[in-house]
């Protein structure tokens, strides 16, 4: 039997004595638990909603099977632990959980989540926010599928969350006073940039928050595109720099993360994890270029230009575990275009360069959204655009001089491409879900009050 939990949104009152509970109980972060309150104001037209959420012990959790420290095992009842001291602290799993339940805990390093209240569990109690819940609105569930029990609207995303919604989309609930701060549209002060859902931070949190992944992936699709180009030349790459380039990367990702010192486990989830093996490809990669470079001619271009090619592949595929829109598959700010279009440059014929430029032209079309975001976002947009034709521009009248600010433009213009990638890059998450839902509810409720008083 799976344990799970049951929630009646009918009978909260966003009180937040599950949360309370949960962090006094466990010593966890505040949001372990979150509640999301949509209708904070008591609008006529919908009652206030809110929903109690942490970890749902999904019967196929995708924190677990995403983790590259194999830091999450699955007990007999089904219920998802984490192990702190096995943890590196990568955040990986907070980008593949659609629930939000996995946090880093910015003092500590790594990360934390429900865990059922394991002590609590083998004692035959219920879990600290189950007793501590004063309407009965949550409550433990004991059973063997979790099957056709949720809404429609909630981002199951085929990982069997053992979790059971009821009344959350009912019109008739209980109201709070006084109101909670839910999904506002106001402002929020300054200050509390943390509390807003994700859709709502503002972009240049993103740049302070990974701009270490940023500088990584660079640098690798940097060493990757000389790699690649030394194949097709049939020549080893001179010099250092692809070795560089790719040590840099990996001192820069060890410094990324939260445990720096468990950074070696990182390879323990090679079968399962997308970020295993993205770093086992930069380890072999490094290897080869190393080679390389204290034994030029050991290793053959063409194998280093396929080590290179795969370790691209495996970058985006990291990103595409988590996020698997169409868009974000077609961005030409991915890193497999990103250095096969950087090598673009410098072969022949030059029809090739052209027609990566026009793909990339075409993405940058399809992104047209960009320009509508944050003041940042939409200036990297408008440069990125811009720098497509003024490449061409400068080529043309074929001086060294214009030959050279064409490069350079060509280059910046590809590095901003890379940071709107990771801007475009939104993996699903219940905060962005229940707001988007009930927004669209509402305006059902305003289009038939409408019909039903014969206004336009």
């Amino acid at each position: 039997m799976r344990r799970g939990f049951v929630f009646d949104a009918a009978l909260c009152v966003s009180c937040k004595a599950c949360s309370a509970a949960c962090i006094l109980e466990n010593g966890l972060q505040p949001g372990t638990r979150n509640i999301y309150t949509w209708n904070d104001s008591g609008l006529p037209l919908m009652s206030v909603i809110s929903l109690s959420l942490a970890c749902n012990h999904c019967e196929k959790p995708s924190c677990a099977g995403a983790c590259p420290a194999k830091a999450y095992t699955i007990d007999s009842n089904g219920v998802v632990i984490h192990h702190a001291d096995r943890c590196m602290g990568c955040g990986y799993c907070t980008w593949r959980c659609p629930y939000d339940a996995p946090k880093i805990n910015p003092a500590l390093g790594y990360i934390e989540k429900c865990h059922f209240c394991a002590d609590r569990a083998a004692e035959g109690i219920e879990p600290a926010c189950v007793t501590a819940c004063p309407t009965g609105a949550l409550k433990m569930s004991e059973r063997e599928h979790y099957d056709d029990v949720l809404p429609e609207w909630f981002p199951e995303t085929g990982i069997g969350p053992s979790l059971i919604i009821k009344n959350a989309d009912s019109h008739a609930g209980p109201v709070i006073i006084p109101p909670d701060a839910g999904f506002k549209e106001e402002e929020t002060e300054p200050g509390h940039e943390e509390d807003q859902p994700e859709s709502q931070i503002p972009d240049p949190d993103r740049m302070q928050k990974e701009w270490s992944l940023m500088l990584f992936s660079l640098m690798v699709i940097s060493a990757s595109a000389l790699m690649i180009f030394s194949a097709l030349k049939g020549t080893v790459v001179p010099g250092m720099m692809p070795l560089l380039l790719l040590a840099g990367a990996m001192a820069v990702s060890v410094a990324h993360l939260g445990v720096p010192g468990k950074a070696w486990r990182a390879l323990l989830n090679i079968g399962s994890s997308p970020l295993s093996r993205e770093i086992a490809m930069v380890g072999i990669l490094t290897v080869t270029a190393l080679m390389n470079w204290l034994v030029p001619g050991l290793i053959p271009p063409l194998i280093g230009g396929i080590a290179a090619l795969l370790t691209l592949i495996s970058i985006d595929l990291v990103f595409f575990a988590a996020d698997r829109s169409l868009n974000l598959k077609l961005h030409s700010g991915q890193a497999f275009f990103s250095g096969i279009y950087a090598v673009s440059w410098f072969i022949k014929p030059d029809w090739v360069f052209l027609v990566f430029s026009m793909l990339a032209a075409l993405s940058v079309v399809m992104r047209y959204g960009s320009a509508g975001r944050s003041p940042l976002v939409r200036n990297l947009y408008y440069f990125r655009a811009m720098t497509l034709p003024l490449v061409f521009l400068l080529i043309y009248p074929g001086t060294p001089f214009t030959d050279t600010a064409a490069l350079v433009l060509f280059m910046a213009g590809v590095v901003a491409d890379r940071v709107l990638f990771y801007y475009d890059f939104k993996p699903v998450n219940i905060r962005e879900t229940i707001s988007e839902h009930f927004n669209t509810e509402y305006e059902k409720e305003r289009d038939k009050q409408r019909k039903d008083t014969h206004l336009s």
